[in-house]
């Protein structure tokens, strides 16, 4: 098991509140409260503000409940034959810019943390010097080089399906600590952020009723991709590379039925993964 090494983070310091001016859209969450209004205020005084609220969660390991509250925006899916289907539609989530703000803090420490440990050398998306670009290279240079042997290459993609909002957060939370080490405060803050989450429907001005979410990492929010690769990083070792949950097997060989058994083994594999 990983050493015990995220108790070591204080509060939020000068740069990392600094580095939150700016960054992300307009919408307001649930909240009502714009990025605008907090970048336009008094930035001394703002600072201040965020530092005070901001280190009070990190020090009580929560997250405060405003924060988790979601306004789920329906977007139609580009390319679809028939908007009439459910699945033709997906959902980007709207938080408040206030905790999405200091959930970009607690990404940066977890991206430290997990580039400490080297974190899964097969996944490209979301890490520092990472690209899908090198994924497909990767991809490309395997068939490439079976071709060159004269060998028979097959190839298998795997999307998941509604990948972020399926993740069963109980597992996630024994990841984060059993594979990684996660603890102290980091932890604590993680395990809230995923607690008592709470969903609404938001269609133009139209409003649903909060609904509890109790599964997923929830697309839009800042934590949200690196806790789903973090789930993802103990698919079988025979899925690779993988793009966040965009993933490929590929199997080599002079004897195509031997290709054909790897390719299914590797299916069957990720199925049986993805079902415990």
């Amino acid at each position: 098991m990983p050493c015990r090494i995220c108790t070591a983070f204080v509060g939020s310091s000068y740069h990392e509140i600094r580095s939150t001016f700016g960054k992300g859209s307009n919408t307001p969450g649930p909240d009502g409260i714009s990025s605008k209004l907090v970048d336009e205020a008094d930035r001394n005084s703002m600072h201040m503000c965020l530092k005070m609220l901001w280190n009070n969660a990190w020090s009580a390991g929560y997250f405060i409940t405003e924060w988790k509250q979601e306004n789920r925006v329906v977007i139609p899916k580009i390319g679809k034959d028939d908007y009439n289907e459910c699945n033709s539609y997906q959902t980007v989530s709207i938080t408040s810019c206030l905790g999405k703000r200091f959930e970009h803090i607690t990404a940066q420490r977890l991206l430290s943390t997990l580039e400490s440990l080297n974190f899964d050398d097969s996944q490209f998306a979301y890490m520092k010097e990472r690209s899908a670009t090198q994924a497909l290279l990767i991809l490309v240079e395997q068939v490439k080089k079976a071709l060159i042997q004269g060998q028979k290459v097959g190839v298998v993609f795997y999307d998941f399906t509604d990948a972020f909002g399926s993740v069963n957060r109980n597992r996630l939370l024994y990841k984060l600590g059993n594979d990684f080490g996660i603890s102290g405060r980091l932890f604590l803050h993680i395990h809230s952020f995923l607690s008592d989450r709470f969903a609404r429907i938001k269609i133009d001005n139209t409003l649903g009723e909060w609904i509890e979410s109790e599964v997923g990492t929830s697309a839009g929010t800042a934590l949200g991709p690196l806790l789903f690769i973090v789930d993802v990083h103990d698919v079988p070792h025979c899925i690779s590379p993988k793009f966040a949950d965009d993933m490929v097997t590929v199997a080599a060989d002079d004897d195509i039925t031997y290709v054909e058994q790897k390719l299914q083994q590797a299916t069957n594999d990720l199925m049986n993964w993805s079902q415990n």
